[in-house]
């Protein structure tokens, strides 16, 4: 399957009423997620969604190293979960997954499968449930994507947002795909699976997807992905020794925090 993204979070914003945001909200957001809290603290006739699609739009367009840019949206989405409930949680997923870059999805869905789980804790499974399909319907429903874009956004939300065993995967899958649009359900029937087992080469044929470095890596130590749980936590690629770690706000007052490894085509940028 050849994928094109397309770019779809003006007309998202504008459908939400944040085209008369203020943009130096947004860019401060993109630059530093943690200020996230407080800026949707103080919006205004904007909905978080809204607001969470132009900041991960930001992160997505920013010229950065590859494994940087994904721990930024990574960390940008965790602060806005932190800050949504159940009355936005769906918009706020679909606002975002949406606008993640396709080549950067798979290594974000992975790491945003933590943070997803401890925003759900508590909600009850037929809430859940209901809230798996709400996805699914609005990812349907998004304006400006072909239905092939829509077919990998739905496969990757099928995989953030299960949270059961692998007992549990045929009902869930039977759950999720019958809130999928009948005219591509069988598409996305086929991505998801591969998508679950880890195999991204037919949903994204032709996509250069990211790699993060992890353990045994040529020239690379380990990678620990860290969650947040807050409006001050993050994701950040570090540089510590040989190892790609991420740090959280209580590391950066131990150690001043290094920028990530910058891959040739984007060092001159640095």
């Amino acid at each position: 399957m050849k994928t094109v993204k397309t770019i779809v979070a003006a007309a998202l914003a504008a459908s939400c009423a944040f085209a008369q945001s203020d943009n130096a909200t947004v860019t401060q957001a993109a630059s530093n997620p943690s200020t996230i809290h407080n800026a949707v603290a103080e919006l205004s006739g904007v909905t978080i969604q809204a607001f969470a699609a132009e900041v991960i739009d930001a992160i997505a367009a920013k010229p950065q190293n590859p494994v940087a840019k994904v721990f930024d949206l990574v960390s940008a989405a965790s602060n806005f979960l932190a800050e949504s409930d159940e009355s936005n949680l769906a918009d706020v997923i679909v606002a975002m997954i949406s606008n993640v870059p396709f080549e950067a999805l798979p290594e974000w869905t992975t790491l945003m499968l933590e943070s997803v789980q401890n925003t759900t804790r508590d909600i009850e499974e037929t809430a859940y449930n209901k809230l798996v399909s709400d996805v699914v319907e609005k990812i349907g429903e998004l304006d400006g994507y072909e239905e092939q874009d829509k077919v990998v956004v739905t496969a990757f939300a099928i995989k953030l947002l299960f949270r059961g065993k692998e007992g549990d995967l045929d009902d869930y899958m039977d759950m999720a795909l019958a809130a999928v649009p009948a005219s591509y359900r069988n598409q996305v029937q086929g991505a998801a699976s591969d998508v679950m087992s880890g195999d991204y080469s037919s949903v994204l044929t032709g996509v250069d997807i990211i790699e993060i470095p992890t353990a045994g890596d040529s020239g690379t130590g380990g990678t620990t992905p860290g969650g947040t749980t807050g409006g001050e936590e993050g994701f950040e690629g570090t540089e510590d020794g040989d190892s790609l770690v991420v740090k959280t706000p209580e590391d950066e007052q131990e150690k001043e925090q290094e920028k990530p490894p910058v891959s040739p085509p984007y060092s001159g940028q640095f």
